[in-house]
């Protein structure tokens, strides 16, 4: 049984490997013979080519941390804001009932509208970019902490009360380590969002930073950069959400058989 079932996940890892040199094979003949334009399409060498390039002479490096500093500070932000205030509704759902309706209206306002009052309040630097980090960041990890406190099981809740836990020992002790998974999956989707407001931000106002060298590049229609820009972001993004899942394994495990 086990054995078939491997077999059958190789076959279907062979097949994506295929399908991705298939693609890169057609990517490369189609540039290098002229069937596309070198402006709409970029050879996979010509992306190597340029990715290298802009490593060794020390482009990218500062973009890049600028980039890093932005993510780490919005996304901490917001997972002790987000956390925290989950934690604040749980104890007191009236305080949710009143603040729901006004975190749900902030949520809703589109983030390209949102921008120019960021860039007129905090300038086109560092502070606007982590307040908008923080904003596509928040909300997924209150709502998601907010959602894990409530599943929390009955019987969980019947056991505090027979040791006539407190409601703060009850939160503490009981509901937030049950909304523990619930919790990282809002993190883990907080993450990947991160990445999107921070490259949004650096594109439409910005003097450095990952976003600003994809819209330079752009503008020069300097498409091998382009891609390899592209996929340095989507290469963060999926080792950032690694990260937040190997600290999941790390605090959660011992209640996984739970």
């Amino acid at each position: 049984m086990q054995s078939k079932k491997g077999k059958k996940i190789n076959y279907i890892n062979i097949l994506q490997i295929l399908t991705l040199v298939a693609l890169l094979v057609y990517m490369q003949v189609a540039v290098t013979k002229g069937a596309v334009s070198k402006v709409f399409l970029a050879a996979p060498t010509d992306i190597i080519e340029e990715g290298v390039q802009i490593i060794s002479d020390g482009t990218l490096w500062p973009h890049f941390l600028v980039s890093v500093e932005e993510i780490l500070v919005g996304y901490g932000i917001a997972a002790v804001v987000g956390i925290g205030l989950g934690i604040l509704w749980t104890l007191f759902p009236k305080l949710e009932e009143y603040m729901n309706v006004f975190c749900a209206a902030i949520m809703a306002i589109p983030k390209v509208a949102i921008l120019p009052l960021l860039v007129l309040w905090f300038g086109i630097g560092f502070k606007s970019k982590v307040v908008l980090i923080f904003l596509f960041s928040v909300f997924t990890i209150l709502y998601n902490t907010v959602t894990g406190a409530k599943e929390c099981k009955e019987s969980y809740h019947k056991v505090a009360r027979v040791f006539e836990a407190s409601r703060v020992q009850t939160v503490f002790t009981v509901v937030l380590p049950s909304a523990l998974p619930t919790i990282f999956t809002g993190l883990r989707l907080a993450a990947a969002t991160a990445f999107t407001g921070v490259v949004f931000s650096e594109m439409q106002s910005a003097k450095a930073g990952v976003g600003y060298l994809l819209s330079e590049a752009q503008t020069l229609l300097n498409t091998p950069r382009v891609f390899f820009l592209i996929i340095l972001i989507t290469v963060m993004s999926v080792l950032f959400v690694k990260i937040i899942s190997l600290i999941e394994y790390s605090v959660c495990h011992k209640w996984r058989k739970v």
